[in-house]
């Protein structure tokens, strides 16, 4: 998942299951009696693990784990689909179920679509004949810096908020996409509904609280990352952070002389564009491409038998919604899932979350979630309360919240984990998961 670096980049300034549910352009299914879910990400409130002692050791603090009816505490492990080795794709879906039956709290499952595929050189490794998966046309499956195709090498700073060794992905390279269709179709989906039937076999559909299907895809902009000697160090820990993050990408691209340029000239060939017909808006030719591949992703959940009101999206709500944004929150609206934010109260939401409530109505308001979610209040002076902070989710049509402390710099998840465990957090949650009312202040 996303590690906070998307809004940090602001704080510095820069049960029917039916597959049949897709209606009038977003998801259907609207119930407003379904189960509401309260997720923790790992690492668990206290840095506990995602095991079984580890949640029993949190569920314990909070005295219950919801009613399986109208709200139910759930937590979340990713689907890591782009290990070579797909036995243990299959290990991992089957753990976190088992674990779900075990401590009777709902698994919720993160695909991440398009970092984590260091495992997967046969699709990108264009560069180097001495390493496995060698391919010159790997570098179709890249993105490129350019009109004539220039490659990019290494990803200097990802959604992680850490660079990569492998390229940025081409999100609409026909290679990646049969590749996706397959992983799905014949690895995770089947794994899935085998799961799943088993849950209600036993009465415990409750206990499957769905996917949220993406990492925050968007086009890397290098323009934005100064050279070494400009890049000033900041008064404040997050803003620390951040600045350390663009020292450590500038350095990796002076030693592999790489481009301060934009990435996104692959997808936007395969989209028709060229160097003799451009797109008239950059941001937003790769916004309708990074529209497609959140959309591409979510059918091939729904067609392997996943209904899409199980499925959610994630996409970073925190950036200002210019014309520079080419992940605007606009794009996560499809008939294969439901809405899905990072959703930390900082930039666009930093006064509550109207931006997002806007966006819902001209859709028809459908169930939407916070996938990723954090008050943050250590860098938000203005922050709500953490009751308040739920409210604005759950009170406004959200079935899900993903409570997220996972960053790159430990100084900010120390931060997030802080606030997340602490007495007032603890108490929203509880009240949620015993069926009380929040609210917002």
């Amino acid at each position: 998942m996303r590690k906070f670096v998307a809004t940090l980049a602001v704080v510095v300034g820069l049960f029917t299951w039916s597959k049949a549910c897709v209606a009038g352009g977003t998801c259907s299914t609207n119930d407003p009696n379904e189960i509401e879910y309260l997720i923790f990400w790992p690492p668990l409130p206290g840095g506990n693990l995602p095991d079984v002692s580890g949640i029993n050791t949190v569920a314990a603090k909070l005295g219950t784990t919801g009613d399986g009816k109208t709200r139910q505490l759930g937590v979340g492990g990713g689907i890591p689909v782009w290990l070579s080795d797909e036995a243990k794709i299959v290990q991992e879906i089957k753990a976190r179920f088992a674990i779900a039956k075990q401590t009777n709290t709902a698994a919720h499952l993160l695909v991440d679509d398009h970092i984590g595929w260091d495992e997967r050189p046969d699709l990108w490794n264009w560069y180097d004949p001495k390493r496995r998966g060698y391919n010159p046309d790997n570098r179709k499956n890249v993105e490129w810096y350019d009109w004539d195709g220039s490659p990019n090498k290494r990803r200097y700073i990802t959604p992680d908020g850490a660079a990569s060794q492998t390229p940025h992905m081409c999100y609409n390279s026909p290679a990646i996409q049969k590749e996706i269709s397959r992983i799905i179709s014949q690895v995770v989906g089947p794994t899935l509904r085998q799961e799943i039937d088993k849950l209600k076999q036993q009465n415990s559909e409750y206990l499957f609280a769905g996917i949220t299907v993406g990492a925050e895809a968007g086009f890397d902009d290098y323009s934005v990352i100064s050279i070494l000697s400009q890049i000033p160090r900041a008064p404040n820990p997050e803003q620390m952070a951040m600045a350390k993050m663009l020292r450590q990408a500038a350095t990796l691209m002076d030693e592999d002389k790489a481009p301060h340029g934009r990435l996104g000239y692959c997808s936007l060939t395969n989209a028709g564009y060229g160097n003799t017909n451009p797109p008239k808006d950059i941001n937003q030719a790769l916004a309708n491409v990074n529209q497609k591949f959140i959309e591409f992703w979510d059918k091939q959940f729904v067609d392997a038998g996943i209904p899409c009101f199980r499925i959610y999206t994630h996409v970073a709500a925190a950036p200002l919604q210019d014309d520079n944004n080419n992940a605007p929150i606009s794009i996560v609206f499809n008939p294969y899932a439901r809405p899905g934010w990072t959703t930390y109260p900082l930039g666009t939401l930093a006064n509550r979350f109207q931006p997002l409530y806007d966006e819902l109505s001209k859709h028809g308001n459908p169930t939407w979630g916070g996938v990723e979610a954090n008050n943050a209040a250590f860098t938000n002076p203005n922050a709500p309360d953490w009751e308040t902070y739920l409210g604005w989710h759950y009170n406004h049509g959200a079935k899900l919240v993903g409570i997220n402390v996972g960053a790159s710099d430990q100084s900010i998840m120390s931060s997030l984990s802080k606030g997340a465990s602490g007495d007032e957090a603890m108490a929203a949650y509880r009240k949620f998961l015993k069926g009380e009312k929040l609210i917002e202040k």
